[in-house]
C-alpha cells in the first residue's frame, strides 16, 4: 500500500509543479527594441539596431515601426503565440499609398522580454528581427 501512495504523491506533486511553471509572455503588443536585423540572401547582412529603432505592437492591431531612417506604419494580426501577420503601409515614388501583401513572421519567444521575428522565405531572401523589451 505504501508504494501506491507514495508513487500518487509524486503524480500530484509533478502536476503541481507542472501547472505552476510560469509561462513565457504570449502577446507581442507593447513597444520592443530593435537589437539586431539579419538579412539571409545572396549576401548575409546583418545590421545592429540603435536605441532609436523600434517595432511598437499597439492598440487596435497598429504596427508602427522605426527602422534607422525608414519610419513605417501598418498592421498586424498576432495568430496564437507562434505567427503574427505584418501589413506594412508605404509610399511609392509618385506619393501614392501602397499596402505590402501580409507576410506571416514565425515568433520566437527567448524569454519574456526577447523575441525573433522571421519573415517567410522568398526569391529576395528572408530576414530574421531580433527584438527586446
Amino acid at each position: 500500500m505504501r508504494p501506491k501512495v507514495t508513487l500518487l504523491a509524486i503524480a500530484i506533486i509533478s502536476i503541481a509543479f507542472y501547472s505552476c511553471k510560469k509561462d513565457n509572455n504570449t502577446s507581442i503588443a507593447g513597444k520592443w527594441h530593435i537589437v539586431k536585423t539579419a538579412y539571409h540572401n545572396a549576401h548575409d547582412t546583418t545590421i545592429n539596431g540603435t536605441s532609436a529603432d523600434y517595432y511598437n505592437f499597439g492598440p487596435d492591431n497598429a504596427l508602427s515601426i522605426q527602422d534607422h531612417a525608414d519610419i513605417y506604419t501598418g498592421k498586424y494580426n498576432q495568430n496564437g503565440t507562434k505567427s503574427v501577420d505584418i501589413t506594412i503601409y508605404t509610399v511609392d515614388g509618385h506619393g501614392m499609398g501602397v499596402v505590402t501583401p501580409p507576410s506571416v513572421y514565425t515568433i520566437l519567444y527567448q524569454d519574456n522580454n526577447s523575441i525573433t521575428l522571421t519573415s517567410p522565405a522568398n526569391p529576395f531572401g528572408q530576414e530574421v528581427v531580433y527584438l527586446k523589451r
